[in-house]
């Protein structure tokens, strides 16, 4: 590629000499030159100059189908597929992004002109391949903009590849005419916190602006600013377990130790409120009051806003340890609370007691870090890790990395759970449920990888795989000749984040089916609804205008009032079982005795889910429940079994 950009610049040179050469003939032909020689040299001449603009433009072409643009690094559809590549492989585990944006471009650029500035972009680029790996991947993302993709990374090592660049542009800027500036920000997907790759290059990217953001602050208040506001060194991941390694190894017998990590609890929104500055002095702040703690061994900054240290907490029990680690996290956001302008701020904390010597230091940090998430969702925002946690996360990083290839095997299976007619008792449909028969033979229960798969966004893979087995098995009865059944199936939020897509793909299904309209019934939950109303509401007309039913699941469940029920278009309420689950008191069999009356009125289809007892069906019969669900009846069951109960 270098060498066809030294073609190109020998081309240019060349029309500019045939440029000097046709002035040059003009004034000789003025002086008598033969016309037939003056006209075969102005026909030579021509010919050079599009013999050369058409090699430059072949060759501007190949650079450009090779993958790589001007600045010699691959182009944003050589990134695109990168990225596409990486996200259909399904292991973004332990693979890093770091996004690059250079600083004053449109300044040369219209100071100097775009040559200028493409030299600009060229030297930046130059330092960029120089901090590269035998695993980077860089690619120019925009105008100004640079992308790097580092496999096996750390995050040391990112924080290394930044501190290399850095290193290099204050040298060249020693000397420079135009001195080079970034901003940057990294992500990294581990174990501890797997991310897919979009969503690594998004958390990238709003890292970048606000490290963009900050330096423009610190360009604009001047270098004594710089220096008040210079953020707490951060220790290396190889640091920080050479510190722990060295301290296991060197304790007496009667120490004990714990480790700790804390973060500031959605530290972004101080940052994008208050400014990086404040941001800073906060953090700097708290690491002085966590330097302060009883027995503190040692504490640093890990990275962003996250702080790791070690307490000796010999003769203690972990109860006590927990309320002093709570009270002075208490005491801390106080002091913070008094000395800035915040109303609110939050320490989570994950502990990790230091028993055995044996527990390599890697470890010894993630278990920390899981605890610290889990922190969020206690009270005292404290939390000690234990076997119990480390189960569900090992189980969670099972489902995040096993989830593509047990789709692909058809590992997941769709269970049929009857509905019964409230006038005849007998089946009337059901509704598909999924199950997950993992290859060594034990079955996953929805609720252990559905919230993980919401989470990550893999749901929406297998609600089409659920949405496309359901189709499957009422066309097959179709063809066998055999009775059909409605079959209600479950809509995630996800797909309103992606209306399109999903009507496309429920369009697809419809006409390569040819499944009635009668025989299908799709069930958003109350909440759902809540937080997307215009959305679900475009989804429903979608399915409307097929003739399709759409139900209300968990209704009750979440904030709507039964006077919005004259605006809602379902066709179908599901009543939530919790109205149920503690069976049927006087005061909850009129709640639902006039949400039923409310219902009927506004000429909704009823079906009650959580049905166990004879009571309750006699109770909901006699209010006109139309559909009953439940283990009175029916619990899930496996397909075959199903048509052996409708045969």
């Amino acid at each position: 590629m270098e060498k066809n950009k030294k073609i190109i610049k020998l081309c240019y040179l060349q029309i500019a000499f045939y440029v000097v050469f046709l002035t040059s003939l003009f004034l000789h032909f003025k002086r008598g030159l033969d016309h037939r020689a003056f006209a075969l040299l102005i026909i030579l001449t021509l010919l050079g100059c599009a013999s050369a603009l058409t090699l430059t433009d072949y060759l501007k072409s190949l650079i450009r189908r090779s993958g790589f643009d001007v600045a010699g690094v691959h182009d944003k559809k050589s990134l695109e597929e990168k990225l596409l590549q990486l996200q259909n492989a399904d292991d973004t585990l332990d693979v890093g992004v770091m996004m690059f944006d250079m600083n004053n471009l449109k300044i040369i650029n219209d100071t100097y002109g775009h040559e200028e500035g493409d030299v600009f972009i060229q030297t930046f680029a130059s330092y960029l391949t120089r901090i590269l790996t035998e695993d980077s991947f860089l690619a120019r993302f925009g105008g100004d903009e640079f992308v790097i993709v580092q496999n096996h990374a750390t995050w040391n090592q990112l924080e290394q590849m930044n501190l290399q660049l850095q290193t290099m542009i204050d040298t060249y800027n020693q000397t420079a005419d135009h001195p080079l500036s970034y901003a940057v920000g990294y992500e990294l997907s581990c174990k501890n916190h797997y991310y897919l790759i979009m969503d690594l290059l998004q958390m990238a990217d709003e890292k970048m602006y606000q490290d963009k953001r900050y330096k423009k602050q610190l360009q604009k208040n001047g270098p004594l600013a710089a220096r008040r506001s210079m953020l707490a060194e951060s220790i290396s991941t190889d640091s920080l377990k050479e510190k722990i390694f060295t301290l296991l190894n060197n304790r007496s017998e009667e120490k004990q130790y714990a480790f700790l990590m804390t973060d500031v609890d959605n530290f972004h929104l101080i940052n994008d409120y208050w400014g990086y500055e404040m941001g800073t002095n906060i953090l700097n702040f708290i690491l002085k009051k966590l330097e302060l703690f009883p027995q503190t061994l040692f504490v640093n900054r890990y990275h962003s806003d996250i702080f790791v240290g070690i307490i000796d907490i010999t003769g203690q029990d972990p109860a006590v340890v927990r309320e002093k680690i709570s009270a002075y996290h208490k005491q801390a956001i106080r002091e913070v609370l008094e000395s800035y302008p915040l109303n609110y701020m939050t320490l989570n904390t994950g502990v990790y007691y230091l028993n055995d010597t044996d527990t390599p230091a890697e470890e010894v940090i993630s278990h920390a870090n899981i605890a610290r998430r889990r922190a969020k969702e206690t009270s005292t925002c404290v939390f000690e890790y234990n076997a119990e946690l480390s189960s569900t996360e090992q189980k969670r990083a099972e489902t995040i990395h096993s989830f593509q290839n047990a789709l692909a095997k058809k590992e997941f299976q769709i269970y049929f759970q009857p509905k019964i007619s409230g006038k005849t008792q007998e089946i009337a449909s059901a509704e598909v449920l999924v199950r997950w028969l993992r290859e060594d033979g034990t079955l996953w229960f929805p609720d252990s990888f559905l919230p993980i798969l919401e989470e990550t966004g893999e749901i929406e893979s297998l609600d089409y795989y659920v949405y496309n087995a359901a189709f499957q098995w009422l066309a097959d009865r179709r063809e066998n000749g055999l009775p059909l059944l409605p079959l209600s199936l479950n809509v995630s939020p996800i797909h309103f984040r992606k209306i399109d897509t999903f009507t496309q793909r429920i369009t697809q299904l419809l006409d390569h089916y040819q499944i009635p309209s009668k025989y299908l019934v799709f069930e958003i939950t109350e909440t759902t609804y809540i937080h997307n109303i215009d959305a679900v509401n475009q989804m429903i007309r979608f399915f409307h205008d097929r003739d399709i039913r759409i139900s209300m699941d968990d209704f009750g469940s979440g904030y709507s009032s039964l006077n919005s029920l004259k605006d809602i278009l379902f066709d179908e309420v599901k009543i939530d079982k919790h109205f149920l689950s503690a069976g049927l008191s006087e005061k909850g069999k009129i709640v639902l005795e006039e949400m039923f009356h409310l219902l009927k009125r506004t000429d909704k289809w009823i079906v009650c889910e959580g049905v166990e007892t004879k009571e309750m069906v006699d109770f909901l019969i006699a209010e006109g429940c139309d559909e009953l669900q439940g283990f009175y009846y029916y619990k899930p069951m496996e397909q075959k079994k199903f048509e052996e109960l409708i045969a």
